[in-house]
């Protein structure tokens, strides 16, 4: 009975329900207790003779008030996907094959316009995690971990996990190694191997945060005929499936993080999502120049992609590679919905699924030859815009779409209203639960979007508005304005047209340079 009783002890110290107010905390003691040594034991071992009604009547109140605690709460699912773009055939684009994300967004909420905070893995997991923005956590590259300039911020999970919730992390969460053992309630799962799958690159792995030279004798891309598990993100898909069963077996509810490190480089996938794709009907980038009157450092050199074997150092990615390279992305987004289905099957399984809420998000968007690009790395559209769904099965409000300009850092606060907490107030994203009641709740409001990157020692400032894109770079020694872009989507939403210093948009500018100094004043 003793090592059954220290077994439900370290149960509940594990699930840190500690943390919780002393009335919530018995029951939750006192029931996980029950469950380890079993109720005649429980009541043998706290039994005396005179009061054996009493300690039963107490037993019995127990179990009522755990469940009493928890029936209200629902689980969470959230599931993260690399390098993104909104290239869905929710969002438009037919030559997706993605069925499984289109099938979430019909019972959801699809948000049009959201937005990371800065278009590098890193910097941008961090805010998510944490609902603060890169000026706040001091990310700014993928080496800085939030926790290393704010070690007390309460992340995401961890707002769950003090509040009785069981937290698991499986796959690419923070930036690929990076832990945050705070936030779960047993070791985050991360595979580092198993990148690739061909005979002849099957233990090799990607460089990576500046240590590319190895990449030059593995390819950006391949195909071979292997199972959805002969890659990392496909033995996570299983792991993750296991824990979010037996997690559903227990009467305290989840939060399940799910991280997918596809489509992000290297583009591998299995043969058979290559094959539903024909590559001489895929669309290539319509703008593969550079905006006319941007700034030079605006553009980024797109480094990362040449240092793999059979790309070019220098100049344009040729025609045929741009494609096949277009196709390879192709491939990894419908693998990654492909393991997305089996995951949100395994819910239903479950029966848990009336009593999840499931947030799908992107850490930034990627350009695939846009303005000349393959990459990530701006302050443009395309490297900041994100897919972003949200699905509570307790609303009526299915299959909405919402065009409010909202933020990756929003999805915490979403979450935590949802669930029915009170918001932090050391997080600085807004809740975006008014837009699943109604996603023209905020059509009166012109609401806006902030993203940031620094580069050569410049710091670009970027806001996102109705019909309008202005971005401010600075010099990071002097703070001085050393450029500015503004974009028209009325008419270029392609942002191929710096039109700052164009006379009949003077007052355009003024007011997106008002908005963005709102939130970054000139020094």
């Amino acid at each position: 009975m003793a090592s059954s009783l220290a077994k439900a002890i370290q149960l509940v110290t594990n699930q840190t329900i500690l943390k919780l107010p002393l009335l919530l905390l018995i029951p939750i003691l006192l029931h996980t207790v029950c469950s380890q040594i079993g109720l005649s034991m429980i009541i043998r071992a706290i039994t005396l003779p005179s009061s054996f009604l009493l300690q039963a009547r107490l037993i019995f109140l127990t179990s009522i008030c755990i469940n009493t605690a928890f029936a209200n709460l629902p689980n969470l699912l959230i599931i993260g996907i690399d390098d993104l773009r909104p290239e869905l055939n929710c969002y438009g684009a037919t030559h997706i094959h993605s069925p499984n994300i289109d099938k979430l967004a019909t019972q959801g909420t699809l948000f049009n316009c959201a937005y990371a905070q800065y278009a590098v893995c890193g910097p941008s997991r961090s805010s998510m995690f944490t609902s603060l923005r890169p000026d706040s956590t001091k990310a700014y590259n993928n080496k800085t971990q939030f926790r290393d300039k704010r070690p007390d911020a309460e992340s995401l999970p961890e707002f769950f996990k003090n509040r009785g919730y069981q937290t698991f992390g499986f796959g690419k969460v923070l930036h690929n190694t990076h832990r945050d053992p705070k936030s779960w309630s047993e070791p985050q799962h991360y595979i580092l191997g198993k990148q690739y799958a061909s005979p002849e690159y099957k233990d090799k792995r990607a460089g990576i945060d500046g240590i590319h030279e190895s990449n030059k004798l593995i390819p950006l891309f391949e195909a071979p005929d292997v199972s959805d598990e002969a890659y990392r993100d496909g033995e996570t898909n299983l792991a993750a499936i296991a824990k979010l069963k037996s997690a559903a077996k227990s009467e305290i509810p989840f939060l399940l993080f799910v991280g997918y490190h596809k489509p992000h480089t290297p583009f591998n996938a299995p043969k058979k999502y290559w094959d539903l794709y024909n590559p001489e009907t895929l669309p290539l980038a319509s703008n593969p120049y550079p905006p006319r009157d941007a700034p030079e450092f605006a553009l980024s050199p797109w480094n990362y992609v040449r240092s793999f074997g059979g790309m070019p150092a220098e100049g344009p990615l040729p025609e045929p590679l741009a494609r096949q390279t277009r196709h390879a992305y192709f491939a990894c987004v419908s693998y990654i919905d492909s393991l997305i289905g089996e995951l949100i099957a395994a819910l239903e399984e479950t029966g848990e699924a009336d009593n999840t809420i499931i947030a799908l998000w992107s850490d930034h968007g990627y350009q695939l030859g846009h303005h000349g690009m393959w990459c990530k790395h701006t302050n443009f559209e395309t490297s900041t815009r994100i897919p972003f769904i949200i699905v509570d099965p307790r609303k009526d409000n299915h299959g909405q779409l919402t065009h409010a300009r909202v933020e990756l850092i929003d999805m915490y606060p979403t979450l935590v209203d949802l669930a029915g907490f009170d918001l932090p107030q050391s997080i600085e994203g807004k809740s975006l639960a008014p837009l699943i009641v109604n996603p023209k709740a905020w059509d009166h409001k012109d609401t806006a979007a902030f993203s940031q990157f620094y580069r050569s020692g410049y710091k670009g400032y970027s806001v996102r508005m109705l019909n309008l894109r202005y971005t401010e770079w600075r010099s990071a020694k002097t703070g001085k304005i050393v450029a500015q872009e503004l974009y028209d989507h009325r008419s270029d939403p392609q942002e191929n047209v710096n039109v700052a210093e164009s006379p009949k948009h003077n007052n355009q500018l003024l007011y997106t340079q008002s908005r963005l100094r709102q939130q970054w004043p000139l020094e």
